[in-house]
């Protein structure tokens, strides 16, 4: 980790990362919870948040072949632009007509969450590509570090922002992180070393079924990594229940729900620093199968313990547990993933998340609709049971897989 942090390229990257990531995370929080404090506002919130999964289900393949087909560069600054972009519009509707109306909420979530779809999969194609394969553990590592370091930041600004002062002038600094991502991204050397030189152009369904061959032909090792997908699923779905969850059932303030993201980010942190080292050691699947069971125990404590220091405490575990899965995880899929089709693949599995989000969402929307979030909660956790059984009869993948890739 030490010859990483040495790497210009890196300290840059991670510079930028944190800086976009904390503007994003201070509107993915600071949006949902003005929302729900709205008449209806968690049953619109719901319906919101299905209509953004829906929308980035149905673009996300084309995306993926978009990033194996262009410069992983150039792909990276786009979003940073989209993001700059539709922040500051979303900010000067809100201070030119004085108010924010549910539309513009909804609005500004949907472009928060856009801006995730585009950065996210062109960010790790672009990281293997350019980083050796022996740092791939180190790298995710540090990558959830700051990403995590930046949730915890942005989780503490939205709280404490959100209810003192105007939604345009948050934007207005969530934009300016945008831009100085931009900026700093501008300068990294890159070259597009995945396109060749008079290769034949293909349709987006050409390279999409490319990528889509790729998966059958490792039919067990992409259950695994389907499975292991559940858990930030879960965490996704949570960012709709958890709002209502703090408000509805601990009747608590949003100062409690940010401390909440910062336990959470804290959780996170650990992870970043100490599962590469373990997967190392003791390999990627045991840590991705303990983390998992760590996820189960956090949704369980969401269940049975409805006070705000139950709930630090469960975030706390569930961040660990999230990110821990996480961290394992993506490295696995940049050691054995072709650098070739990595954005098709990643992109892949993110519409299978998204649509699997949907789903679980339509479902808690009605849950807490005419129950409860606790309610919501146990149908996640088995979920995530049915996820755990999956990855426990399909792990053994991920050596042939290994094996197979030196």
């Amino acid at each position: 980790m030490k010859d990483l942090l040495r790497d210009t390229r890196v300290q840059r990257l991670l510079l930028a990362n944190i800086t976009g990531s904390i503007g994003s995370g201070i509107t993915i929080v600071a949006i949902p919870w003005l929302l729900v404090h709205r008449a209806g506002g968690d049953q619109i919130y719901g319906y919101a948040t299905i209509g953004t999964t829906v929308a980035l289900f149905l673009f996300m393949p084309h995306y993926g072949a978009w990033i194996d087909g262009h410069s992983r560069k150039k792909m990276l600054l786009l979003g940073e632009l989209f993001g700059f972009a539709a922040t500051v519009g979303m900010a000067a509707v809100a201070f030119f007509s004085g108010h924010v109306a549910t539309w513009q909420l909804i609005v500004s979530y949907f472009c928060g969450m856009m801006y995730y779809t585009l950065h996210y999969p062109a960010k790790y194609a672009f990281l293997q590509q350019i980083i050796d394969p022996k740092h791939f553990q180190s790298l995710t590592g540090l990558m959830e570090i700051q990403g995590q370091a930046a949730s915890m930041i942005s989780g503490g600004l939205a709280g404490v922002l959100v209810e003192r002062i105007p939604l345009w002038v948050i934007l207005v600094m969530d934009a300016g992180t945008y831009f100085f991502s931009f900026a700093v991204q501008s300068t990294l050397p890159y070259q597009s070393t995945h396109l060749k030189a008079g290769a034949p152009a293909k349709s987006a369904w050409q390279t999409m079924a490319e990528g889509w061959h790729w998966l059958r032909s490792h039919t067990r090792l992409s259950i695994f990594f389907g499975c292991t997908l559940v858990p930030f699923i879960l965490v996704m779905v949570d960012n709709y229940l958890l709002p209502v969850y703090v408000t509805s059932v601990m009747h608590a303030s949003a100062t409690v729900f940010g401390g909440g993201e910062i336990t959470f980010a804290i959780g996170a942190l650990l992870a970043g620093v100490f599962i590469p080292m373990i997967a190392t050691k003791r390999g990627a699947d045991p840590v991705i199968i303990v983390t998992m069971t760590l996820c189960l125990i956090a949704i369980g404590m969401l269940m049975a313990l409805q006070v705000p220091t139950g709930y630090f405490v469960a975030m706390g575990i569930f961040g660990l547990g999230n990110a821990g899965c996480r961290v394992a995880r993506t490295a696995v899929m940049l050691q054995v993933v072709p650098n070739a089709v990595m954005g098709r693949i990643a992109m892949f599995f993110g519409a299978a998340d998204r649509l699997l989000r949907t789903i679980l969402i339509s479902v808690s929307t009605l849950i807490v609709a005419h129950h409860s979030p606790t309610l919501a909660f146990a149908v996640l956790w088995l979920v995530l049971i049915a996820a755990l059984i999956g990855a426990l009869a399909t792990r053994a993948s991920l050596l042939d897989s290994k094996l197979s890739s030196h």
